[in-house]
C-alpha cells in the first residue's frame, strides 16, 4: 500500500460542500485539516480483493460473537447495564434489522489485516467514504490526474440503499424517524441516510435528539413529545442513552431502533475479547482479554465504550484524554500501525471497512498524526490500481 500526493483540485472546497460535507477545514481547536485533499492511499487490485475477503470473514465472526454474547448471557461482561439485557435479547430474537457497521483495521498491504475495533451504531465518516471520496476520484479521472481504469472499493452508497430497500420492502418498515444531536456532522450524516431511505420508498421525518419525548401513558418514544415513533434511526450512542434521565424507557419502549438494540453488544470493545476466546490464534484477530494483565504489558487498554480515541492507553504511554475513564476496559495486544512519511511528520492510517447489512461494501481511510486515531484524524481517499500484466 502506497501513500501518493496530488495537487489540490481548484474547487475542492465547493465540491465537498455540494454533498453536504462542511466540517473539512481546520479550526482553532483542531488545527489539522479533517479532509486530505492532496493525498491518497493506493492499493493493488489483488490487495483490495484480499482485503474484501478478509473483511467479510471478520464480519461473519463479529456477528457470530454478538449472538454468542447475547445467547450465553454475557452482556454484563461487555459493560451493558442489567436493566437492558432483556431488551437487547428481545431485539436479537426478533432479528431487528441492521443497516450499517464499520470494521476498523490495521493493514500494511503485506500482512493480513488485524481487527482493531468495531463501530456498530454511529456511522462516523460515512459521507466522506460513500460520497466525497468517490467525487474526488471522478474529478481526478476527468482531469487526467489518475491513470484510466483507476477505481475504488466503494459501493457503500449502493449497499446502504439496498438495505433501506430491504427494510421498507421485505421487512415492512413504515414510518421512519431520523434523529441526531445538534452538530453539523451528525445532522448531515442523518440527512444522507434519510435521503437514501426516501429513495427506497420510506416515509420519513426528522427530530433533534433532545426533542424526543417520553410518557408513562405511551408505549413508544414521542416525536416532539406528542406523536409515537415507530422506527428510529438514532445517531445517539446507546451508552449515552442508558445514562440519561429517561434511560428506563430504552428498555421497555416499543420503538424499534436502527441501529437495533442488539448492536450494543457488537459495539462493546469487550467483544474483542470474546472474538479472541472463540477464535484463538486467528490471523485476522489480535489477542484480547477482559482480565487485566493476562496478556502482559505490551497491550493497548481501551474502555468498553469510547469514541474517537478517548481514554486509550498505548504501551508505556499515558492515557489519552476523554470522558470514559470510569468504564471497564479491554486489553488488546499491541500492533503498530503502518507509518508513512509526509511533509510535516509521519502518518498512521486506519482502514475502515463499511458493511451494509452483513455484506462488506467499501473502504474509507483515516490517518492520524499519532498512533491513536482521534476525532480530527484526516480522512484520505483511496484508489485501486490495476495489477501489472
Amino acid at each position: 500500500m502506497q501513500r501518493l500526493t496530488l495537487p489540490p483540485r481548484p474547487n475542492w472546497e465547493a465540491r465537498l460542500q455540494e454533498v453536504g460535507f462542511t466540517w473539512y477545514a481546520p479550526t482553532p481547536e483542531h488545527p489539522v485539516p479533517y479532509w486530505g485533499e492532496d493525498a491518497c492511499y493506493a492499493l493493488s487490485a489483488a490487495q483490495a480483493a484480499q482485503l474484501q475477503r478478509d473483511a467479510q470473514t471478520l464480519t461473519h465472526m463479529v456477528l457470530d460473537a454478538t449472538g454468542h454474547a447475547i445467547e450465553r448471557g454475557r452482556l454484563a461482561e461487555l459493560g451493558i447495564p442489567a436493566f437492558l439485557h432483556a431488551a437487547v435479547r428481545d431485539s436479537w430474537d426478533r432479528d431487528d434489522p441492521s443497516v450499517y457497521m464499520r470494521l476498523d483495521l490495521a493493514y500494511d498491504g503485506v500482512n493480513p489485516p488485524k481487527l482493531l475495533e468495531v463501530n456498530a451504531q454511529t456511522p462516523t465518516s460515512l459521507i466522506e467514504a460513500a460520497v466525497s471520496q468517490w467525487q474526488w476520484l471522478e474529478d481526478r479521472l476527468a482531469a487526467g490526474q489518475l491513470p484510466a481504469g483507476t477505481t475504488q472499493w466503494n459501493t457503500i452508497h449502493e449497499g446502504l440503499l439496498e438495505q433501506w430497500q430491504h427494510l421498507t420492502g421485505a421487512r415492512g418498515v413504515g414510518q421512519l424517524h431520523f434523529s441526531a444531536g445538534r452538530n453539523d456532522e451528525d445532522i448531515a450524516t442523518v440527512t444522507y441516510l434519510r435521503e437514501l431511505a426516501q429513495q427506497a420508498g420510506g416515509s420519513t421525518d426528522f427530530v433533534i435528539a433532545d426533542q424526543i419525548g417520553t410518557s408513562e401513558q405511551e408505549t413508544h418514544l414521542l416525536d416532539h413529545w406528542t406523536l409515537p415513533i415507530r422506527h428510529l434511526m438514532w445517531l445517539w450512542p446507546f451508552e449515552f442513552a442508558w445514562e440519561s434521565r429517561d434511560a428506563a424507557y430504552l428498555a421497555r419502549t416499543h420503538t424499534r431502533f436502527i441501529e437495533p438494540l442488539w448492536k450494543a453488544a457488537t459495539g462493546s470493545k469487550g467483544l474483542l475479547a470474546l472474538l479472541h476466546e472463540l477464535h484463538p490464534g486467528h490471523d485476522l484477530l489480535l489477542p484480547a482479554t477482559l482480565t487485566p494483565g493476562a496478556l502482559g504489558a505490551d497491550v493497548v487498554r481501551k474502555p468498553l465504550y469510547s469514541r474517537e480515541g478517548q481514554n486509550v492507553t498505548l504501551p508505556g504511554q499515558p492515557s489519552t484524554p476523554g470522558d470514559y475513564a470510569d468504564l471497564g476496559v479491554v486489553e488488546q495486544a499491541y500492533t503498530p500501525l503502518p507509518e508513512y512519511p509526509a511533509g510535516d511528520g509521519p502518518r498512521y492510517p486506519v482502514l475502515g471497512v463499511w458493511v451494509a447489512g452483513d455484506e462488506v461494501c467499501g473502504l474509507g481511510i483515516r490517518e492520524g498524526r499519532g498512533r491513536v486515531t482521534d476525532n480530527r484524524a484526516t480522512f484520505v481517499p483511496h484508489v485501486i490500481t490495476a495489477d501489472p500484466g
